[in-house]
This record gives structure tokens, sequence and C-alpha cells, in this order.
């Protein structure tokens, strides 16, 4: 509810709700670093694993500017202070950012949402759940369309504006529970970019 309030929509904009929480860069869209109360991985060399993990459903993501692009809907956004390898294994010294996507639900439930701003930017987003199996399997399915355009004028001819944006990303996902104490859940996404930051 926190996050629909504030707009965010990636993971940069989680410093609304989470001040300890720094998610900075400065050369690239992709090469983005994140710092749990000031402490992480210095520098956006992309050779570089950060020291603030980045885990989306339990997957863990080598580079925080992976995670940059749509989120999609989701449950909720852990902030965990570091160290975590304990409990997530990989490179958390400095803590995590752990995101839960929304997992298909048993009753049937379909949402959607269209925002416009300046520079012609629209944002469309909607999903829809529901039971393929009563009881047994129930499926979900999310997508994201982002478009804008860019607010620095590219003076050379031909060329498209700097910051635009124009990303999508599509998820699948189905819930299977044969029994009560057993619950299996496989998700598939993809995302695509194609900006000029």
């Amino acid at each position: 509810e926190a996050l629909q309030n504030t707009g965010a929509s990636d993971i940069r904009a989680l410093n609304q709700l989470a001040p300890s929480l720094i998610v900075s860069g400065a050369t690239s869209e992709v090469s983005f670093t994140a710092r749990i109360r000031g402490v992480g991985t210095v520098g956006e060399n992309p050779g570089l694993e950060s020291s603030v993990g980045l885990f989306i459903d339990g997957v863990y993501r080598s580079r925080t500017g992976v995670g940059l692009s749509e989120l999609g809907d989701i449950e909720r956004v852990e902030i965990l202070r570091g160290p975590q390898g304990t409990l997530f294994g990989k490179n958390s010294t400095a803590g995590l950012i752990n995101i839960v996507t929304k997992k298909p639900d048993f009753d049937f439930e379909a949402k959607g949402s269209a925002t416009y701003g300046n520079y012609d930017y629209v944002r469309i987003d909607g999903g829809v759940t529901g039971p393929l199996i009563e009881d047994k399997l129930a499926a979900r399915i999310d997508g994201v369309w982002q478009k804008r355009n860019g607010f620095i004028k590219n003076a050379t001819p031909g060329n498209p504006d700097i910051n635009d944006r124009d990303r999508w990303l599509v998820r699948g996902q189905f819930l299977f529970t044969p029994t009560e104490d057993i619950s299996l859940r496989l998700i598939g996404d993809y995302a695509k970019r194609d900006e000029n930051c």
C-alpha cells in the first residue's frame, strides 16, 4: 500500500520509504549501486558484485541494475541490514533487498491502472489471477508498459533525446498446492528496456 501511494515502480524509488537505503548511479542506467546505512560497494564498475544483495522471489541477481526495470505487482519489499550471508548466502555483507512478488490467488481478481505525465509519460499496468483447478492450481499474469520522451534535448540530428523511458515487463506464475503442507510456485518473467540514458 505504501509503495502504491508513493508511486514507486522500481528499486530507485524505495529511497522514499526506507531512509537507510541509497540507490544511486551516474554513469549508466544499469550500473546503479545500492548502500544500506551508507555501507556498500564503491564505484559503478560492472565487474564488481554489489555488497548489497538483490533477491527477487528468492533468486539472487548479481547486478543491482537488473532490478531497475519494472517490478510489476509486488507483495512486499524487505530491506535487511547486513551482514546477511548466513540466511541468504552470496555477497550480502552490507545487507540485501528482498523483493517478493504477489503470488497467484484461488479467488479471481483483475486490476489495472494507467498514468500520464509530462514529456508524454505513459505507464500502463495490469494483472489477472484466478484458479485453474479448484484449490489445486492457480495462475497469475502481470504486465507493465512504460514510455516517456527524454528530457535532455539531443542536438545531433536523427538521434533520440536523452533520458527517455521505453520499457516493459510480463510475468507469469503458477501455484500448485497438492496438499495443505506442500506448495510449488513456478515463475517466469521477461523484461526489456530500450532507452538512451
